[in-house]
């Protein structure tokens, strides 16, 4: 029997680490909490592997790809002190202000959970989007020289999934600070996710 459960104030904070994560994290009232900072890796996920929504997202509509690869990053549940699993995100429509302060782009991200799959696309325009801080006052952890780090966030709705996670659905928000060196996103100080009211299969 398909039981549609509210999960509200699922809280993520993406970590370094590798594993799974269990259902009932994403059914206990009360959420769950990942937690951890590092760098990231090189997306090189096989986007023939992945849904058609992801294709029609990258097309816009056409046959031509318009998104690339962005970042790899494992998960951890801090509850639990275990692993989690991981995320790969791709992103398009890249703008920065004139003065290069700000950024905005759209993204896709595939949440590869034990138990199944889940993918959210971020609104558009301006999700993720973000300022830099002043190096002074938001100081960069990774001490690499001459990085800053962009305090932002992102909007976005849940489009789907396998596994206990079929027709997942719902919104997301996120809130990151992430380190870019040379326009280059390098170390993930923070990035959280906050799923409401996102209604899973168990």
């Amino acid at each position: 029997m398909k039981k549609k459960i509210a999960i509200i104030g699922i809280c993520l904070v993406v970590a370094m680490g590798a594993g799974a994560v269990h259902a009932d994290q994403f059914v206990l009232g009360e959420g769950s909490v990942i937690i951890a900072d590092g760098f990231s890796e090189a997306n090189s996920y096989p986007t023939g592997l992945l849904p058609e929504i992801f294709q029609e997202w990258c097309n816009n509509g056409d046959d031509t790809p318009e998104c690339f690869p962005t970042i790899k990053l494992p998960v951890v549940d801090a509850k639990k002190r275990e692993a989690a699993g991981t995320i790969y995100a791709w992103g398009q429509d890249f703008v920065a202000s004139p003065d290069g302060g700000t950024i905005s782009f759209r993204e896709f991200i595939y949440y590869d959970l034990d138990g199944g799959e889940l993918f959210t696309i971020s609104e558009a325009p301006g999700h993720p989007g973000g300022a830099f801080g002043d190096p002074s006052i938001i100081i960069p952890k990774s001490g690499i020289p001459g990085a800053v780090v962009l305090l932002g966030g992102a909007e976005g709705r849940v489009a789907g999934g396998t596994g206990i996670y079929q027709g997942a659905a719902g919104k997301y928000s996120t809130r990151l600070k992430v380190e870019f060196v040379d326009g280059v996103g390098v170390y993930y100080d923070e990035l959280y996710f906050s799923f409401r009211d996102v209604r899973i299969e168990n």
